[in-house]
């Protein structure tokens, strides 16, 4: 028993060590990358050479392209410029320059509190769900429900960080009801244990997902709410309706997909360390059973709030996952941003992502046997009424290689016939410019509004 325990402890310090000096190769290879496409730049910017390998193979009425450039390289370059100007001159005042990992400090700024609510799934994990406080004396019912779902890696702040410039400031000023939603474990943990750990995506779209959607509708009194999920949130949100876990098809009014992630991008098989990810999180050796690079965590909790630790944020994603901050704004925004990621992720959700073993389906390997091609997803719900079935809008970056959107694009054009649906395909945009361009308010979220169906009222029988 002694001898088990100290062999235990010895393997853990040796993969501690060997995890953080990964990590601590990332972080220069990220750096070195960085101030070598900051400072030697001689290939600007024009996004044009970024696009997927996946072609799309039908035009539809259901697709719109969306494009800031006419389609030639003056244009293109023109475009690109204009950008920059734009970032030079976007300033913001002291108070909103400060960095406070507070989405009460940047909405306070704007008279909008945010409450803050601790739900209990079905298998017993602790969400977070904040909420923008309708304004005093509003009449109740007044607004529809939206709930946001955030994507891997982050909390439902990005949403929200970019204050009067993002989705949730928008559309709390349009008139709806805001409804932040976290996953499991998030900034917090409560235990350590292997059994703790042991959840994926499937996991977060039967309790977590269901659970945040049964609160918001009991917390305003109407029977069907529209979710906004991106990227994992998106997979999230997918599965959850595919499967239809505890009839939740029939709780949604509508789904808005930002940057959907249902099938892998050329970036998952082309990047050295994504490929080493992919074979390391499949040995328990190594990454063990637990908490994913749990030194990431411990970093944010003494680190949070200061510029030099948003920018390193930035560097590593940036590296690792092919976008920048081009259309953001300009740093203090992007420090923003930062303020509200990373989050506590298990190892077994990460090799849901990533995982190469052939016997198991993942993201990375065989989506397809998830998210099948050859057949609806939808078909089977509600046959023959597809008005019954929610309104999907689907906001595809052309520029993003982490995920596969052209190949949802060919899917529902091909086989959802028993949705609505209509799709944006934004030329200029990456993986995260769907939240964070200083341009995303015009080019997603007015088409959003302006597309979004209601057909239920609130009940007024309901908890209020």
């Amino acid at each position: 028993m002694f001898l088990d325990s100290t062999l235990e402890l010895c393997r853990r310090m040796v993969c501690g060590i060997l995890l953080d000096s990964f990590m601590g190769v990332v972080l220069l290879l990220a750096l070195m990358h960085h101030f070598t496409t900051t400072f030697f730049e001689t290939e600007p910017d024009y996004r044009d050479t970024r696009a997927s390998r996946t072609p799309i193979l039908q035009e539809s009425h259901h697709i719109i392209h969306d494009s800031a450039q006419s389609g030639n390289a003056a244009s293109a370059k023109k475009c690109y410029q204009d950008i920059r100007d734009t970032n030079k001159r976007n300033t913001i005042d002291q108070l909103e320059a400060r960095l406070v990992p507070s989405l009460n400090y940047y909405f306070g700024l704007h008279d909008i509190e945010i409450e803050e609510f601790k739900i209990k799934t079905e298998d017993n994990y602790t969400l977070d769900v904040w909420h923008l406080k309708n304004p005093a004396g509003e009449k109740p019912g007044a607004r529809k429900p939206l709930l946001m779902i955030h994507g891997l890696l982050q909390s439902s702040g990005a949403f929200a960080s970019g204050a009067k410039n993002s989705l949730a400031y928008y559309f709390y000023s349009q008139g709806y009801d805001i409804w932040l939603g976290n996953n499991r474990i998030g900034f917090a943990t409560e235990a350590n244990d292997d059994e703790y750990w042991d959840w994926d995506i499937t996991e977060m779209a039967k309790y977590d997902l269901i659970t945040m959607v049964e609160f918001v509708k009991s917390k305003t009194c109407f029977p069907k709410i529209t979710l906004f999920g991106h990227s994992q949130g998106t997979t999230q949100i997918f599965l959850a309706l595919i499967n239809n876990y505890n009839d939740v098809i029939n709780d949604i009014e509508n789904f808005v997909a930002l940057a959907p992630a249902t099938y892998p991008g050329p970036l998952l098989f082309d990047s050295i360390v994504i490929n080493l990810l992919s074979r390391g999180v499949q040995n328990k050796y190594i990454f063990g059973n637990k908490c994913f690079l749990r030194i990431m965590m411990l970093v944010r909790n003494v680190c949070v709030g200061r510029a030099f630790f948003s920018f390193i944020c930035y560097a590593i994603f940036n590296y690792l996952f092919d976008w920048n901050d081009t259309l953001w704004g300009g740093p203090n925004l992007r420090n923003r941003h930062f303020l509200f990621s990373p989050v506590f992720v298990s190892v077994k959700l990460m090799r849901w992502w990533l995982g190469s073993d052939p016997s198991k389906p993942s993201f990375k390997n065989k989506p397809e046997d998830i998210f099948p091609e050859d057949k609806g997803w939808f078909d089977q719900h509600n046959p023959g009424n597809k008005d019954a079935n929610p309104n999907v809008l689907l906001f595809v970056p052309r520029q993003d290689r982490l995920v596969d959107g052209e190949r949802i694009i060919n899917h529902f054009v091909k086989h959802e016939r028993n949705v609505n649906y209509k799709i944006w395909y934004i030329n200029e945009y990456s993986h995260l410019d769907v939240l964070w361009a200083t341009d995303a308010i015009e080019r997603v979220a007015k088409p959003i509004a302006e597309n979004l169906k209601f057909t239920v009222e609130r009940q007024e029988s309901a908890e209020a």
